[in-house]
């Protein structure tokens, strides 16, 4: 039987039809096959919700008893300090998840979420849309908040249709948008991509090594560049080196699907949406069947996600609740270093692992101001080892850093202010930032977010328990534990803060707690049965790998992310 058929056009969704090939036996029926004409471009737009809007509705909703909103922002602030991490910062505790999956989450938080505008902007002055830069939203300096129906109305979702991959693919290659369309080659199928550079033997001479010693990755493939600036649709995902090469690896793979399905779609728009879908498809099984179930509560997972019910119903809103608390558990996970590749890692060339501070050194992020100077590639000994990011050999050998660190209020101490990030002068460390944002968006407290999704809220002991002990150099308390107990944060913690501590406490740090979990699994369920091309949306629902043309150099169908990746990194 034909397994090709043409998605509906609806006139609300913005989709371009797709034509949909999911195996080597559809494409020997396809000769003939005539694809749709283009209907037009991806949504350019989108809003944000909340999932529980009469907690966001409470004129209290995240204000602390017996203060008012300057108070409660004051008191932020001293529990952020009392956080800043001592001279010697505690251990890390790394938990048996893969790296990679730290920047596959972040990647796919980039996918769902970029807002724009602000509480304390005209709507008519928000940017236009096009490359998505990396600028915080304005107003996390204000000591006020405004209502829930104006924060919706003045902060808008950039990503028009979240979870589509529209941070690789922007407005597709037919884009008046000059900067989108120079990320695609001129036959409109394939993205471009640049070479790594050859670095002198005079910079390894200057730190006492013989450059014959060293592995290069000579000409390997890089984001091209437009000065410093990475021409790519999402420039946050250039934000350090592990989540640049892996936006480079979705680039790959999909110019690797255009090679597979051109003998018999052709040159044209036809071969670049069914690669598109195709890409898009393998990324959603990686979502729901890889990543999410490694890390959600297990009281989440009794059943599979695709079966899950979620709050709200379908819809590309996406929640404040999931993109301002939930999910931003990925900072915690971020690691001190890293066993990167064969030059920087286990038994490397040069250092035993690649520390965050490098790996911050070639991507936009370290070039922030200063965009507009000579192109800037990754010197090819510091391109990527999938292999090491991705299997399990070196989790939990302290000479190789090889796994996530695990979910709690612990930072890696580069973490906290992010280097190159201009803002942080402005706004505080990310923890600060990560508490504001909850405020002004009127986020409620994690007890009562808890309550509200029907999970058990976590007792003071419990929350004791999770909070750190560590004594701390700045601030008027001796700890982050003491500091909460004095700030009556024990009853009343921060969606953020209080999420963190939930997994702490009900996870060991392995796992996202219930509450997280369960908003996040309402979420991407929901935005996936919001768009008429996703994986929940298609007729039958029994897609899987083994139906696509893409395999690995075995024939292994690509069924989890280290299978993806490896792929993407053959020649």
């Amino acid at each position: 039987m034909r397994r090709i058929r043409i998605f509906p056009n609806p006139s609300d969704s913005g989709h371009i039809p797709m034509v949909l090939i999911r195996s080597a036996h559809d494409l020997s029926e396809s000769a003939s096959f005539t694809p749709p004409p283009v209907a037009g471009p991806p949504r350019l737009r989108s809003q944000y919700r909340y999932l529980f809007p009469d907690l966001a509705d409470d004129p209290m909703a995240g204000c602390f008893a017996g203060t008012d909103e300057a108070g409660t922002i004051a008191r932020l602030k001293e529990f952020e300090e009392a956080t800043r991490l001592p001279l010697t910062p505690p251990a890390a505790l790394l938990m048996r998840l893969p790296a990679a999956y730290t920047y596959f989450g972040q990647f796919l938080n980039h996918d769902i979420s970029a807002p724009i505008g602000g509480i304390v902007e005209d709507p008519e002055a928000i940017p236009p849309a096009g490359v998505i830069g990396t600028a915080d939203p304005p107003g996390l300096g204000k000591t006020w908040r405004a209502d829930r129906a104006t924060i919706l109305a003045r902060i808008l979702n950039e990503q028009g249709n979240p979870l589509m991959l529209a941070s690789l693919y922007g407005d597709w290659p037919d884009t008046d948008d000059p900067d989108i369309a120079a990320l695609y080659k001129a036959d409109g199928m394939r993205f471009r991509l640049a070479r790594t550079a050859v670095p002198s033997k005079q910079e390894f001479s200057d730190i006492d090594l013989d450059p014959e010693t060293i592995i290069h990755a000579t000409g390997a493939p890089d984001l091209p560049r437009r000065g410093r600036a990475a021409l790519i649709a999402d420039r946050r995902n250039d934000g350090n080196l592990i989540l640049s090469q892996l936006h480079l690896a979705f680039l790959r793979v999909h110019n690797r699907a255009v090679a597979a399905l051109q003998p018999k779609l052709g040159r044209g728009p036809a071969c670049f949406r069914a690669a598109r879908q195709l890409v898009t498809w393998h990324y959603h099984w990686l979502i729901l069947n890889d990543f999410l179930p490694r890390l959600l509560s297990r009281s989440v997972l009794r059943r599979p996600l695709s079966e899950w019910q979620p709050r709200g119903g379908a819809s590309r809103a996406v929640p404040m609740e999931f993109t301002t608390a939930a999910f931003r558990f990925g900072h915690s996970m971020v690691g001190r270093a890293y066993d990167f590749n064969a030059n920087f890692g286990v038994g490397g060339r040069i250092a035993r692992a690649a520390s965050l501070t490098e790996l911050f050194r070639f991507t936009s992020a370290q070039n922030m101001g200063h965009l507009d100077g000579p192109a800037r590639q990754v010197p090819d000994h510091w391109v990527i080892d999938w292999d090491r990011m991705t299997s399990g050999r070196n989790l939990g050998r302290r000479s190789g850093h090889g796994g996530a660190e695990r979910i709690d209020l612990s930072f890696a101490p580069d973490m906290l202010n992010v280097a190159g990030d201009a803002t942080v002068a402005e706004h505080g460390s990310i923890l600060f930032r990560n508490l504001l944002r909850g405020f002004h968006r009127r986020i409620p407290f994690g007890q009562k977010l808890a309550e509200a999704c029907g999970v058990p809220v976590l007792d003071r002991d419990q929350l004791r328990a999770a909070l750190p002990r560590h004594v701390s150099p700045s601030g008027d308390f001796p700890s982050p534990l003491a500091a909460a107990e004095a700030l009556g944060m024990l009853e009343e913690m921060p969606a953020w803060l209080y999420m963190l501590c939930e997994s702490k406490a009900l996870e060991r740090g392995a796992r996202v707690g219930p509450t997280a979990s369960r908003i996040i699994a309402d979420t991407i369920v929901g935005l996936m049965l919001g768009e008429d091309g996703s994986l929940l949306r298609q007729e039958g629902g029994d897609w899987h790998p083994r139906d696509s043309i893409l395999r690995d150099r075995n024939g292994q169908a690509l069924e989890t992310l280290r299978g993806f990746l490896l792929f993407s990194a053959e020649d």
